[in-house]
């Protein structure tokens, strides 16, 4: 077995492979869970708060800056803050891994976000804590720690439930708002938790990640500042918890830690947010601690590490000091000195995802030296920024050898470094939405020969990239398509941006161009399901059933968890009123995960299809109780409510489901519908020309848009319409009598009589205007013929038709 690297600091004896802390302390949890059954004193309650990508400096308390956080403000004033912690990852899940475990990333495995689960062999804080007798719960607020990322280990419940949270921006992850976590965390406390034991509560609050939309009041503010009215917005919210403690008696008796999984760049180094560099802005993070046993009003410089967090709190519950990478905090926090510390930091981002070098740190309290293709080396005393780099030659300092020799140790004993790379295979609906983000771009095989690209060097294709994805969001798909083209420019056999450029050419109304990309990506990585799916649906959309129900089922046969490709196939079925073999679909998918709003919104519109109403509004008002903010739920169930003959609650419904997702094509479209039905002709068209904005290729608002203004005597307007609904479907019928009708209107004879007989095949009347259009360019000969076929081909009811147009009358033979 690979001797593993020690730990940068420690007092203890040196970390082996077996599981860290657990059976060396087995005894002294099971005495204090023996104790809590005698009666004893128990211990306190533990209430751990970690803000997401939130820096140091963008806490009051320790940027000198009143009135932006003044919850956390008072509580470091009511305990003991830290000026300097340095957290081991600038990604969520290996940062929180570290905190969970006290383990740096090199023992606990974890290493990227979406691609590593926490290993069941690491003992985590909650563990520990339940095998002493806690009740021990976690609210998460975003996708990124959902449970199957492995941070749920030893909590009786671990709510990661993101239903009722705001509709998912494209390329973004899903979330709750702060307010909804503090929502959950008060119900617990007041009706959830054993009142017999004590509590371990971990609350997660996201906000402070990207997209940055504070709440109004907040962006008022903090004009120009989203990202601190973010931060401010959790502090409030945070608020209510504690205010909650207070309401319960509970604040006396209870430990509170608040710190952050990792900071956020904000253009510092060219690094807009986060995951790639390793400097201070992403890896300097709040760290306080309140509450009992804690001195009030104490501030402490000394560098620590995230690592330190659960040993501290052991320490302080007096659970004892279990091997690990971190060291309790206590003697800093009773004002003793101590041995000055190393910190560890890392970034496997970069190589993991994009293929260039990792970025590993270690730092001091005044210098701090990075490893990677140019290193560098800095003096954070004098150049707290990190804007000089030190490392003028290849010479390394005096000063940064014993950083440098550290790093080498860890190195040396690193299986990722070592090219044995052990990722662990995830869900595959979860892996595609990490690959949608990012963060699974590229796959480390270990194989690569020669040096590795400098981050510093490629970062700015990042941040193209990442602004790419952002102008998709804004539909500024010219500028996305250039954006994404560059990247792949650079990187030519990059999937995730492939994924991007087809997601921007269906935008932009290229579903061919979109489905050579995607069958593109299938080539270069036939297990990437992404692909599959984008290829089935454009497929689907162009009418191609038997293909795309092919793409879709080798989704299911890749991946048999994956509810995506079970709903994908019912769609393709459903289009082809199999209503039978979809509705299994769907019931596939709901039974592999019970809370997919694709597949609830399916099964709803599949029921509804096959005429089985009742079975329909029952599905999809229960989807809709659960998650309302689910815009596939609140639109179908609109549609069978409408079907139902309530057309007010129906519009109800689609206004509904326009303020969770003001883009709905569909829900626009229908909500016209019901104006033009209503006898509101202007709103109606302004819904629907909506609904064509939110998607050009929506072939039914084209039609509807062209059939609404040509019923408003707007035929030069509504023309257009049609033709943009024949080019999505050049079989669309109804939309091609009425092209042929307005051409006809607008006296434009030539075009006109081209589209008639372009009809005559699929549509025999058409021979009658192409008789009526040949006799008005004065052809009565052709006329006469165009008029026998309309009879050979539609028979006597054409030959009445006819009779009843004196231009064709005398053209009839005589009978």
């Amino acid at each position: 077995m690979r001797a593993l690297p020690q730990p940068l600091h420690r007092t203890e004896s040196s970390i082996t492979s077996q599981r860290p802390g657990f059976p060396s302390n087995m005894w002294r949890l099971a005495f204090a869970a023996l104790l809590f059954s005698f009666g004893c004193a128990r211990h306190p309650n533990v209430l751990l708060v970690t803000f997401d990508t939130t820096r140091a400096d963008a806490v009051g308390y320790a940027a000198g800056r009143s009135g932006i956080t003044p919850t956390l403000d008072k509580l470091a004033s009511d305990g003991t803050w830290f000026s300097t912690c340095i957290t081991s990852q600038p990604l969520t899940v290996p940062a929180h891994s570290t905190i969970m475990t006290g383990l740096l990333p090199f023992h606990h495995g974890v290493r990227n976000n979406g691609t590593y689960v926490l290993d069941k062999k690491n003992v985590t804080l909650a563990e520990i804590l339940k095998q002493a007798g806690y009740a021990t719960h976690a609210i998460v607020s975003s996708f990124v720690l959902d449970k199957q990322f492995g941070l749920d280990q030893g909590f009786d419940a671990y709510d990661d439930d993101l239903s009722g949270g705001p509709q998912q921006k494209m390329f973004m992850f899903r979330e709750i708002k702060a307010n909804q976590t503090a929502d959950k965390a008060i119900a617990w406390l007041k009706g959830g938790r054993p009142e017999k034991k004590p509590f371990f509560l971990w609350l997660h609050f996201f906000d402070p990640h990207a997209d940055y939309e504070p709440p109004p009041e907040l962006t008022a503010k903090f004009p120009g500042e989203k990202y601190q009215a973010e931060v401010a917005f959790a502090d409030q919210q945070f608020g209510r918890v504690l205010a909650t403690l207070d309401q319960l008696g509970l604040r006396g008796d209870t430990l509170i830690i608040v710190t952050a999984d990792h900071g956020e760049s904000l253009g510092d180094h060219g690094e807009r947010s986060h995951g790639i560099f390793v400097y201070d802005g992403t890896l300097r993070v709040p760290l306080l601690f309140s509450g009992k046993g804690v001195p009030s009003r104490r501030h402490v410089d000394s560098l620590v590490r995230s690592a330190d967090i659960a040993p501290t709190i052991l320490d302080l519950l007096r659970l004892g000091k279990p091997k690990m990478d971190g060291q309790s905090l206590v003697p800093l926090i009773k004002g003793e000195k101590e041995n000055p510390r190393l910190a560890y930091s890392e970034s496997f981002a970069p190589r993991l995802n994009f293929g260039w070098s990792e970025l590993r740190a270690a730092r001091t309290s005044e210098t701090k030296y990075i490893d990677a293709p140019h290193p560098e080396f800095y003096d954070l005393k004098g150049d707290p920024a990190e804007m000089t780099n030190l490392l003028k030659t290849a010479e390394v300092p005096g000063a940064a050898r014993p950083l440098v020799a550290q790093l080498r140790t860890i190195e040396k004993g690193d299986s990722v470094a070592q090219a044995q790379n052990s990722q662990a295979r995830l869900d595959p609906e979860n892996r595609r939405k990490l690959a949608a983000l990012g963060y699974v771009w590229g796959n480390d095989t270990g194989t690569t020969t020669g040096p590795r690209p400098d981050p510093k060097d490629r970062i700015a294709y990042w941040d193209e990239f990442q602004e790419a994805q952002a102008a998709i969001r804004r539909h500024e798909y010219s500028q996305a398509l250039a954006m994404v083209r560059s990247v792949l420019d650079v990187d030519k056999d990059n999937v995730v941006a492939m994924a991007s450029l087809a997601n921007v050419l269906v935008k932009m109304n290229d579903r061919q161009g979109a489905l050579q990309i995607y069958k593109h990506m299938i080539d270069l990585d036939p297990e990437r399901d992404t692909a599959y799916l984008g290829a089935s649906r454009i497929l689907r959309e162009m009418g191609h059933f038997a293909e795309a129900e092919a793409y879709a089922r080798t989704v299911t046969r890749l991946e048999p968890r994956d509810p995506e490709g079970y709903t994908a196939v019912g769609d393709v079925l459903l289009d082809q009123n199999k209503f039978a073999e979809a509705e299994a679909m769907f019931r596939q998918a709901i039974k592999l995960d019970p809370h997919s709003s694709v597949a609830v919104s399916g099964l709803g519109n599949c029921l509804n299809r096959a005429g089985r109403l009742r079975e329909a509004l029952a599905v999809l008002r229960e989807g809709h109780e659960h998650d309302p903010t689910s815009e596939a739920i609140a639109y179908n169930l609109a549609v069978v409510v409408e079907r139902a003959g309530d057309p007010e609650a129906a519009k109800i419904l689609y206004e509904n489901a326009l303020k969770i997702d003001p883009d709905h094509s569909m829900a626009w479209n229908n909500l016209g519908a019901l104006y033009d039905r209503s006898g509101n002709h202007a709103e109606a068209i302004r819904c629907v020309t909506q609904a064509r904005h939110a998607d050009p290729a929506n072939i039914e608002a084209a039609y509807n848009l062209g059939a609404l203004l040509m019923g408003t005597q707007k035929p030069a307007e509504a023309l257009p319409q049609f033709e943009d609904a024949l080019r999505l479907n050049p079989n669309f019928l109804p939309a091609a009598i009425l092209r042929a009708r307005l051409l006809t209107v607008l006296d434009r004879k030539e075009s006109a009589l081209g589209a008639w007989k372009d009809l005559t095949p699929a549509h025999p009347a058409a021979w009658l205007q192409v008789a009526r259009l040949e006799l008005a360019l004065g052809s009565e000969i052709r006329a006469r013929a165009a008029l026998r076929e309309a009879i050979n081909r539609g028979g006597d009811k054409l030959r009445q038709a006819a009779m009843k147009d004196e231009r064709l009358r005398r053209l009839l033979p005589a009978s």
